[in-house]
């Protein structure tokens, strides 16, 4: 068998409910489909289809690529349209580029054998909602979706996850966390 795996920093609860209010004020009327409260997170790397007898090989690879990191703190500014102003496929909230993730990111990409040529700045972002391009055509003028919206999320953790499909909707499990120091 084969689990659909991802790693991605956790939210708080009051920040998914944070994120969750602003879109339902701000941006509920877009053509979007929206990421469920429950699923809200900020990915590091996707998987994809791991067979079962490697998921323990991934989390020994993650455990040590996260040992020697202590906890930090994102913060995040605005949310708008992703990835660039010319491709918009979502829209996202957008967090400050950190050090102490762009090192951690550099590390788990290393340990998981993805590409980890130099060390660069990753930007953060969470994922609010996915635009159904057809729909966003037809809109004239093109909505507005930035905002200025300033959030924290400690990070005190990661967390490797399995993403199901299950009753038409995808539900995400924490197969394990990986505290930071």
């Amino acid at each position: 068998m084969q689990k659909r795996l991802f790693v991605a920093i956790s939210l708080p609860e009051d920040v998914k409910k944070r994120l969750f209010r602003f879109v339902e004020k701000e941006h509920k009327n877009l053509p979007v489909k929206w990421t469920r409260k429950e699923n809200l997170h900020l990915t590091l790397n996707f998987l994809g289809y791991t067979a079962d007898e490697n998921v323990v090989n991934v989390c020994e690879a993650i455990r040590n690529a996260v040992q020697e990191f202590q906890s930090f703190e994102l913060a995040f500014e605005k949310v708008g349209l992703g990835p660039n102003s010319e491709v918009k496929k979502m829209i996202w909230a957008s967090g400050e580029k950190s050090e102490e993730l762009s090192g951690l990111k550099y590390q788990l990409d290393k340990a998981l054998g993805f590409r980890a040529g130099e060390k660069r700045e990753f930007q953060p972002h969470i994922t609010l909602g996915r635009i159904d391009k057809s729909r966003w055509r037809k809109i004239s003028p093109e909505p507005d979706a930035e905002r200025n919206f300033k959030f924290s999320v400690p990070v005190g953790s990661i967390e490797l996850y399995e993403s199901k499909f299950e009753k038409g909707k995808r539900v995400y499990y924490v197969l394990e966390s990986f505290s930071l120091k």
